[in-house]
Protein backbone atom coordinates (compact mmCIF):
# COMPACT_ATOMS: atom_id res chain seq x y z
CA UNK A 1 0.00 0.00 0.00
CA UNK A 2 1.27 3.74 -0.66
CA UNK A 3 -0.05 6.60 0.66
CA UNK A 4 -1.37 8.14 -2.89
CA UNK A 5 -3.35 4.55 -3.19
CA UNK A 6 -7.04 5.52 -4.75
CA UNK A 7 -9.88 3.55 -2.84
CA UNK A 8 -10.67 1.54 -5.97
CA UNK A 9 -7.05 0.26 -6.26
CA UNK A 10 -7.12 -0.56 -2.43
CA UNK A 11 -10.63 -2.55 -2.69
CA UNK A 12 -8.83 -4.36 -5.81
CA UNK A 13 -5.45 -5.39 -3.80
CA UNK A 14 -7.69 -6.27 -0.63
CA UNK A 15 -9.84 -8.39 -2.67
CA UNK A 16 -6.45 -10.14 -4.74
CA UNK A 17 -4.86 -10.47 -1.13
CA UNK A 18 -8.32 -12.65 0.40
CA UNK A 19 -8.71 -14.76 -3.29
CA UNK A 20 -11.71 -12.90 -4.04
CA UNK A 21 -13.58 -12.52 -7.35
CA UNK A 22 -15.52 -9.50 -7.94
CA UNK A 23 -18.39 -11.38 -8.51
CA UNK A 24 -17.55 -12.75 -4.91
CA UNK A 25 -17.45 -9.25 -3.60
CA UNK A 26 -20.20 -7.67 -5.51
CA UNK A 27 -23.04 -10.21 -5.67
CA UNK A 28 -25.90 -9.95 -4.74
CA UNK A 29 -26.35 -6.32 -4.36
CA UNK A 30 -24.51 -5.49 -6.66
CA UNK A 31 -23.18 -6.44 -10.49
CA UNK A 32 -19.18 -7.75 -10.79
CA UNK A 33 -18.95 -5.13 -13.89
CA UNK A 34 -20.26 -2.17 -11.30
CA UNK A 35 -17.41 -3.11 -8.62
CA UNK A 36 -14.90 -3.22 -11.94
CA UNK A 37 -15.95 0.67 -12.37
CA UNK A 38 -14.92 0.88 -8.76
CA UNK A 39 -11.65 -0.33 -8.98
CA UNK A 40 -11.39 1.08 -11.99
CA UNK A 41 -11.91 4.35 -10.56
CA UNK A 42 -15.25 5.23 -13.10
CA UNK A 43 -17.63 4.69 -10.03
CA UNK A 44 -17.36 6.32 -6.34
CA UNK A 45 -19.10 3.86 -4.04
CA UNK A 46 -21.39 5.91 -1.72
CA UNK A 47 -21.69 5.34 2.04
CA UNK A 48 -23.94 2.03 1.61
CA UNK A 49 -21.90 0.53 -1.22
CA UNK A 50 -18.50 1.30 0.86
CA UNK A 51 -20.46 -0.73 3.79
CA UNK A 52 -21.55 -3.81 1.47
CA UNK A 53 -17.82 -3.99 -0.12
CA UNK A 54 -16.16 -4.19 3.53
CA UNK A 55 -18.16 -6.42 4.32
CA UNK A 56 -17.70 -8.75 1.69
CA UNK A 57 -13.66 -8.20 2.50
CA UNK A 58 -13.65 -8.17 6.12
CA UNK A 59 -12.84 -4.90 6.98
CA UNK A 60 -13.95 -1.64 8.78
CA UNK A 61 -15.57 0.90 6.06
CA UNK A 62 -14.12 3.72 7.31
CA UNK A 63 -10.64 2.16 7.39
CA UNK A 64 -11.43 1.03 3.86
CA UNK A 65 -12.25 4.65 3.06
CA UNK A 66 -9.53 5.93 4.41
CA UNK A 67 -6.63 3.45 4.19
CA UNK A 68 -5.88 2.28 7.52
CA UNK A 69 -3.85 -0.64 8.40
CA UNK A 70 -5.86 -2.80 10.20
CA UNK A 71 -6.32 -1.62 13.95
CA UNK A 72 -4.53 1.52 13.67
CA UNK A 73 -6.54 3.48 15.83
CA UNK A 74 -6.10 0.65 18.63
CA UNK A 75 -2.64 0.90 18.09
CA UNK A 76 -2.25 4.08 18.23
CA UNK A 77 -4.38 4.53 21.48
CA UNK A 78 -1.63 2.14 22.82
CA UNK A 79 1.07 4.26 21.66
CA UNK A 80 -0.37 7.54 23.16
CA UNK A 81 -0.78 5.46 26.70
CA UNK A 82 2.48 4.32 26.70
CA UNK A 83 3.80 8.10 25.52
CA UNK A 84 1.95 9.00 28.81
CA UNK A 85 3.88 6.97 30.88
CA UNK A 86 6.86 7.94 29.41
CA UNK A 87 6.15 11.69 30.20
CA UNK A 88 5.33 10.92 33.88
CA UNK A 89 8.73 9.11 33.80
CA UNK A 90 10.72 12.15 32.53
CA UNK A 91 11.38 10.90 29.39
CA UNK A 92 9.86 13.79 27.57
CA UNK A 93 11.79 13.42 24.24
CA UNK A 94 10.70 9.86 23.90
CA UNK A 95 6.70 10.95 24.91
CA UNK A 96 6.93 13.70 22.30
CA UNK A 97 8.71 12.47 19.70
CA UNK A 98 5.89 9.68 20.14
CA UNK A 99 2.98 12.17 20.41
CA UNK A 100 4.48 14.30 17.23
CA UNK A 101 4.55 10.29 15.54
CA UNK A 102 1.01 9.36 16.25
CA UNK A 103 -0.58 13.03 15.63
CA UNK A 104 0.67 12.63 11.80
CA UNK A 105 -0.60 9.36 11.20
CA UNK A 106 -3.72 10.28 12.84
CA UNK A 107 -3.89 13.13 10.35
CA UNK A 108 -3.27 10.92 7.32
CA UNK A 109 -5.78 8.47 8.34
CA UNK A 110 -8.86 10.68 9.05
CA UNK A 111 -8.82 9.64 13.07
CA UNK A 112 -9.41 13.43 14.37
CA UNK A 113 -10.04 12.29 17.99
CA UNK A 114 -6.57 10.28 18.12
CA UNK A 115 -4.69 13.62 16.71
CA UNK A 116 -6.73 15.52 18.84
CA UNK A 117 -5.37 13.22 21.89
CA UNK A 118 -1.73 13.25 20.72
CA UNK A 119 -1.48 17.45 20.15
CA UNK A 120 -3.05 17.38 23.99
CA UNK A 121 -0.17 15.50 24.50
CA UNK A 122 2.57 17.33 23.15
CA UNK A 123 1.10 20.37 25.36
CA UNK A 124 1.21 18.17 28.59
CA UNK A 125 4.61 17.98 26.92
CA UNK A 126 5.38 21.55 27.35
CA UNK A 127 4.16 21.95 30.24
CA UNK A 128 5.95 19.20 32.17
CA UNK A 129 9.16 21.36 30.56
CA UNK A 130 7.62 24.62 32.20
CA UNK A 131 7.14 26.19 28.56
CA UNK A 132 3.41 27.09 29.78
CA UNK A 133 3.00 29.05 25.96
CA UNK A 134 3.79 26.43 23.94
CA UNK A 135 1.71 24.33 26.08
CA UNK A 136 -1.10 27.03 25.49
CA UNK A 137 -0.40 27.10 21.88
CA UNK A 138 -0.56 22.85 21.55
CA UNK A 139 -3.70 22.74 23.99
CA UNK A 140 -5.56 25.29 21.30
CA UNK A 141 -4.66 23.16 18.27
CA UNK A 142 -6.22 20.58 19.89
CA UNK A 143 -9.43 21.60 20.24
CA UNK A 144 -9.39 22.78 16.52
CA UNK A 145 -9.29 19.40 16.11
CA UNK A 146 -12.46 18.28 18.79
CA UNK A 147 -15.54 16.76 17.75
CA UNK A 148 -18.70 18.08 18.99
CA UNK A 149 -19.77 14.51 20.64
CA UNK A 150 -15.98 14.12 22.12
CA UNK A 151 -16.99 15.87 25.92
CA UNK A 152 -14.88 13.36 27.71
CA UNK A 153 -11.85 14.56 25.57
CA UNK A 154 -13.05 18.31 25.25
CA UNK A 155 -13.13 18.53 28.89
CA UNK A 156 -9.01 17.37 29.73
CA UNK A 157 -8.41 19.97 27.09
CA UNK A 158 -10.28 22.86 28.67
CA UNK A 159 -8.99 21.93 31.63
CA UNK A 160 -5.65 22.09 30.89
CA UNK A 161 -5.87 25.54 29.07
CA UNK A 162 -7.85 27.11 32.39
CA UNK A 163 -4.52 25.63 34.42
CA UNK A 164 -2.14 27.64 31.84
CA UNK A 165 -4.23 30.63 32.13
CA UNK A 166 -3.67 30.31 36.12
CA UNK A 167 -0.53 30.07 35.85
CA UNK A 168 0.12 32.93 33.89
CA UNK A 169 -2.39 35.16 35.96
CA UNK A 170 -5.54 35.15 34.79
CA UNK A 171 -7.21 33.38 37.68
CA UNK A 172 -10.92 34.98 36.44
CA UNK A 173 -10.37 33.76 32.98
CA UNK A 174 -9.95 30.25 34.20
CA UNK A 175 -12.92 30.32 36.24
CA UNK A 176 -14.83 31.71 33.53
CA UNK A 177 -13.48 28.68 31.08
CA UNK A 178 -14.16 25.71 33.37
CA UNK A 179 -17.64 26.96 34.64
CA UNK A 180 -18.92 27.41 31.47
CA UNK A 181 -17.53 24.27 29.87
CA UNK A 182 -19.22 22.34 33.15
CA UNK A 183 -22.10 24.30 32.06
CA UNK A 184 -22.65 22.81 28.97
CA UNK A 185 -22.16 19.52 29.75
CA UNK A 186 -24.57 19.41 32.41
CA UNK A 187 -26.77 20.46 30.06
CA UNK A 188 -26.81 17.73 27.94
CA UNK A 189 -29.54 15.07 27.64
CA UNK A 190 -27.15 12.31 29.38
CA UNK A 191 -24.21 14.07 30.95
CA UNK A 192 -20.66 12.18 30.64
CA UNK A 193 -19.53 11.85 34.24
CA UNK A 194 -16.04 11.17 33.44
CA UNK A 195 -16.02 15.02 31.69
CA UNK A 196 -17.88 16.22 34.92
CA UNK A 197 -15.35 15.12 37.53
CA UNK A 198 -12.38 16.35 35.18
CA UNK A 199 -13.88 19.77 35.25
CA UNK A 200 -15.06 19.34 38.74
CA UNK A 201 -11.38 18.50 39.79
CA UNK A 202 -10.25 21.74 38.24
CA UNK A 203 -12.37 24.22 39.46
CA UNK A 204 -11.93 22.56 42.89
CA UNK A 205 -8.36 22.71 42.95
CA UNK A 206 -8.84 27.06 41.64
CA UNK A 207 -11.35 27.44 44.39
CA UNK A 208 -8.60 26.26 46.60
CA UNK A 209 -6.11 28.67 45.51
CA UNK A 210 -8.68 31.34 46.00
CA UNK A 211 -9.37 30.13 49.77
CA UNK A 212 -13.08 29.56 47.78
CA UNK A 213 -13.99 27.09 50.58
CA UNK A 214 -17.69 26.39 50.74
CA UNK A 215 -17.75 27.05 46.98
CA UNK A 216 -15.54 23.90 46.65
CA UNK A 217 -17.73 21.85 48.68
CA UNK A 218 -20.54 22.59 47.29
CA UNK A 219 -18.46 20.94 43.48
CA UNK A 220 -17.53 18.31 45.47
CA UNK A 221 -20.76 17.05 46.89
CA UNK A 222 -22.19 17.13 43.47
CA UNK A 223 -19.31 15.15 41.85
CA UNK A 224 -19.47 12.50 44.54
CA UNK A 225 -22.55 10.83 42.94
CA UNK A 226 -21.13 10.18 39.59
CA UNK A 227 -17.48 8.49 40.64
CA UNK A 228 -18.87 4.95 40.37
CA UNK A 229 -19.78 5.91 36.90
CA UNK A 230 -16.41 6.95 36.10
CA UNK A 231 -14.66 5.36 33.76
CA UNK A 232 -10.65 7.18 33.35
CA UNK A 233 -9.28 6.25 36.78
CA UNK A 234 -6.18 8.58 36.67
CA UNK A 235 -8.99 11.03 36.70
CA UNK A 236 -10.55 9.62 39.82
CA UNK A 237 -6.89 9.71 41.27
CA UNK A 238 -6.53 13.20 40.58
CA UNK A 239 -10.06 13.81 42.08
CA UNK A 240 -9.06 12.03 45.05
CA UNK A 241 -6.29 14.35 45.51
CA UNK A 242 -7.80 17.08 45.07
CA UNK A 243 -10.74 16.59 47.57
CA UNK A 244 -8.07 15.76 49.99
CA UNK A 245 -6.82 19.18 50.27
CA UNK A 246 -9.96 20.14 50.42
CA UNK A 247 -11.13 18.01 53.46
CA UNK A 248 -8.08 18.15 55.27
CA UNK A 249 -10.10 20.91 58.25
CA UNK A 250 -12.16 18.13 58.86
CA UNK A 251 -10.88 14.68 59.01
CA UNK A 252 -7.09 13.90 58.68
CA UNK A 253 -7.90 9.93 58.33
CA UNK A 254 -10.22 10.26 55.89
CA UNK A 255 -7.64 12.88 53.67
CA UNK A 256 -5.34 10.45 54.27
CA UNK A 257 -7.72 7.36 52.81
CA UNK A 258 -8.31 9.25 49.82
CA UNK A 259 -4.30 9.94 49.05
CA UNK A 260 -3.67 6.26 49.63
CA UNK A 261 -6.29 5.39 47.16
CA UNK A 262 -4.92 7.68 44.71
CA UNK A 263 -1.42 6.63 45.11
CA UNK A 264 -2.41 2.93 44.71
CA UNK A 265 -4.14 3.99 41.37
CA UNK A 266 -0.74 5.97 40.48
CA UNK A 267 1.16 3.05 40.92
CA UNK A 268 -0.53 0.94 39.23
CA UNK A 269 -0.89 2.93 36.11
CA UNK A 270 2.76 3.41 36.33
CA UNK A 271 2.53 7.62 36.44
CA UNK A 272 5.84 8.35 38.52
CA UNK A 273 5.12 12.17 38.10
CA UNK A 274 1.62 11.64 39.77
CA UNK A 275 2.97 9.71 42.66
CA UNK A 276 4.90 12.74 43.35
CA UNK A 277 2.69 15.16 43.12
CA UNK A 278 0.51 12.78 45.68
CA UNK A 279 3.59 13.36 47.81
CA UNK A 280 3.64 16.68 47.67
CA UNK A 281 -0.08 16.86 48.75
CA UNK A 282 0.39 14.55 51.63
CA UNK A 283 2.57 17.58 52.73
CA UNK A 284 0.34 20.29 52.08
CA UNK A 285 -2.23 18.53 54.43
CA UNK A 286 0.06 17.81 57.26
CA UNK A 287 1.57 21.30 57.16
CA UNK A 288 -1.67 23.31 57.30
CA UNK A 289 -2.85 20.91 60.49
CA UNK A 290 0.58 21.80 62.76
CA UNK A 291 2.29 18.61 61.52
CA UNK A 292 5.35 20.16 60.05
CA UNK A 293 8.50 18.17 60.06
CA UNK A 294 6.08 15.35 58.79
CA UNK A 295 4.86 17.94 55.95
CA UNK A 296 8.90 18.49 55.34
CA UNK A 297 9.47 14.48 54.85
CA UNK A 298 6.67 14.78 52.40
CA UNK A 299 7.88 17.51 50.55
CA UNK A 300 11.32 16.25 50.01
CA UNK A 301 9.63 13.13 48.71
CA UNK A 302 7.86 14.80 46.03
CA UNK A 303 11.34 17.34 45.37
CA UNK A 304 13.07 14.00 45.08
CA UNK A 305 10.62 12.74 42.33
CA UNK A 306 9.41 15.34 40.40
CA UNK A 307 13.18 16.44 40.12
CA UNK A 308 13.54 13.61 38.79
CA UNK A 309 11.32 13.62 35.86
CA UNK A 310 12.12 16.81 35.08
CA UNK A 311 8.84 18.06 36.06
CA UNK A 312 9.69 22.10 36.33
CA UNK A 313 6.47 23.46 37.22
CA UNK A 314 5.60 20.96 40.24
CA UNK A 315 9.08 21.10 41.69
CA UNK A 316 9.22 24.90 42.11
CA UNK A 317 5.53 24.44 43.37
CA UNK A 318 6.77 21.59 46.08
CA UNK A 319 10.52 23.21 46.77
CA UNK A 320 8.23 26.51 47.62
CA UNK A 321 6.47 24.03 50.01
CA UNK A 322 9.05 23.00 51.62
CA UNK A 323 10.89 26.11 52.16
CA UNK A 324 7.89 27.30 54.23
CA UNK A 325 7.88 24.36 56.34
CA UNK A 326 11.75 25.25 57.04
CA UNK A 327 10.60 28.41 57.94
CA UNK A 328 8.19 27.72 60.28
CA UNK A 329 10.42 25.44 61.73
CA UNK A 330 13.47 28.02 62.61
CA UNK A 331 15.68 26.74 59.43
CA UNK A 332 15.98 30.24 58.23
CA UNK A 333 19.04 29.51 55.86
CA UNK A 334 17.84 26.16 54.15
CA UNK A 335 14.35 27.64 53.93
CA UNK A 336 16.12 30.80 51.98
CA UNK A 337 18.01 28.43 49.57
CA UNK A 338 15.25 26.38 48.85
CA UNK A 339 12.97 30.29 47.92
CA UNK A 340 15.42 31.37 46.11
CA UNK A 341 15.88 27.97 44.37
CA UNK A 342 11.64 28.01 43.43
CA UNK A 343 12.12 31.56 42.45
CA UNK A 344 14.43 31.46 39.39
CA UNK A 345 12.17 28.51 38.02
CA UNK A 346 9.44 30.68 38.63
CA UNK A 347 11.04 33.68 36.96
CA UNK A 348 11.72 31.45 33.95
CA UNK A 349 8.20 29.44 33.55
CA UNK A 350 6.27 33.04 34.37
CA UNK A 351 4.49 31.12 37.12
CA UNK A 352 2.85 34.41 38.75
CA UNK A 353 1.53 32.67 42.22
CA UNK A 354 4.55 30.66 42.59
CA UNK A 355 6.66 33.59 41.90
CA UNK A 356 4.31 35.85 44.68
CA UNK A 357 4.99 33.00 47.02
CA UNK A 358 8.93 32.70 47.35
CA UNK A 359 8.87 36.95 47.55
CA UNK A 360 6.38 36.30 50.70
CA UNK A 361 8.75 33.52 51.63
CA UNK A 362 12.15 35.29 51.09
CA UNK A 363 10.21 38.98 52.51
CA UNK A 364 9.27 37.30 55.55
CA UNK A 365 13.15 35.78 55.76
CA UNK A 366 14.45 38.70 55.48
CA UNK A 367 11.96 40.33 58.08
CA UNK A 368 12.76 38.05 60.85
CA UNK A 369 16.37 38.90 59.98
CA UNK A 370 15.98 42.29 60.38
CA UNK A 371 12.47 44.07 61.42
CA UNK A 372 11.99 46.96 59.33
CA UNK A 373 14.53 45.44 56.79
CA UNK A 374 13.78 47.59 53.11
CA UNK A 375 14.42 44.12 51.54
CA UNK A 376 11.59 42.61 53.66
CA UNK A 377 9.46 45.53 52.44
CA UNK A 378 10.40 45.45 48.57
CA UNK A 379 9.66 41.20 48.56
CA UNK A 380 6.33 41.63 50.47
CA UNK A 381 5.25 44.53 48.64
CA UNK A 382 6.12 42.19 45.18
CA UNK A 383 4.43 39.48 46.50
CA UNK A 384 0.93 41.64 47.23
CA UNK A 385 1.55 43.18 44.15
CA UNK A 386 1.24 39.96 42.09
CA UNK A 387 -1.27 38.28 44.03
CA UNK A 388 -3.44 41.25 43.42
CA UNK A 389 -2.93 41.07 39.54
CA UNK A 390 -3.78 37.37 39.60
CA UNK A 391 -7.31 37.93 41.52
CA UNK A 392 -5.80 35.73 44.74
CA UNK A 393 -7.37 37.87 47.35
CA UNK A 394 -7.22 35.95 50.39
CA UNK A 395 -3.04 35.80 49.75
CA UNK A 396 -3.50 39.28 49.31
CA UNK A 397 -5.17 39.84 52.34
CA UNK A 398 -2.35 37.66 54.10
CA UNK A 399 0.26 39.32 52.67
CA UNK A 400 -1.00 42.93 53.39
CA UNK A 401 -0.74 42.24 57.12
CA UNK A 402 2.73 40.55 57.05
CA UNK A 403 3.71 44.06 55.16
CA UNK A 404 1.76 46.31 57.32
CA UNK A 405 3.78 44.32 60.33
CA UNK A 406 6.89 44.91 58.63
CA UNK A 407 6.40 48.38 58.42
CA UNK A 408 5.30 48.75 62.30
CA UNK A 409 8.29 47.31 63.11
CA UNK A 410 10.44 49.54 61.23
CA UNK A 411 8.64 52.31 62.78
CA UNK A 412 6.92 53.19 59.36
CA UNK A 413 3.73 53.85 60.44
CA UNK A 414 1.85 55.63 57.62
CA UNK A 415 3.11 52.70 55.62
CA UNK A 416 1.72 50.22 58.31
CA UNK A 417 -1.39 51.90 57.98
CA UNK A 418 -1.72 51.75 54.01
CA UNK A 419 -0.78 48.11 53.72
CA UNK A 420 -3.30 47.42 56.70
CA UNK A 421 -5.95 49.54 54.88
CA UNK A 422 -5.07 47.44 51.49
CA UNK A 423 -5.32 44.10 53.23
CA UNK A 424 -9.26 45.55 54.54
CA UNK A 425 -10.66 46.96 51.16
CA UNK A 426 -8.94 43.27 50.18
CA UNK A 427 -10.75 41.51 52.70
CA UNK A 428 -14.18 42.98 51.94
CA UNK A 429 -13.83 40.90 48.27
CA UNK A 430 -13.59 37.71 50.17
CA UNK A 431 -17.11 36.72 50.40
CA UNK A 432 -17.52 34.64 46.89
CA UNK A 433 -21.03 34.56 45.71
CA UNK A 434 -22.55 32.86 42.12
CA UNK A 435 -23.52 29.73 41.33
CA UNK A 436 -22.84 27.18 38.21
Amino acid sequence: MTEDESLGARIRRLRLDRGLTQREVAEPRYTRAFLAAIEGGVRVPNAETLAHIAGALGVDADDLRHGRPADLAGTLSGELAEARRELSRGRTAEAAAKADEVAELARRYALPELQCRAVHLAGDVALHRGDVGAAIQRYAGAKTLLEQHDVTLRAAVVAREAYCLQITGATGEAITLLEAELRAVRAAADPDPDAQVRLTSALVYTFLELDWRERARRLEREALPLLPRVRNREWLAQFSVTIAQLRRDHDLADTERLLGEALAIYTSLGLTREIGICQWAHGYVLRRVGRVREAADRFEQARAILDEVGAVQDLAGATLELAEARRLDGDLDEAERLAAEAADICRRTLHQECMAEADRILGRIAGARSPGSPFADELLSAAADRYEESGLVAELVTTSRLLGEQRRAGGNVEGAAESFRRGLLAAARLPEGGSL
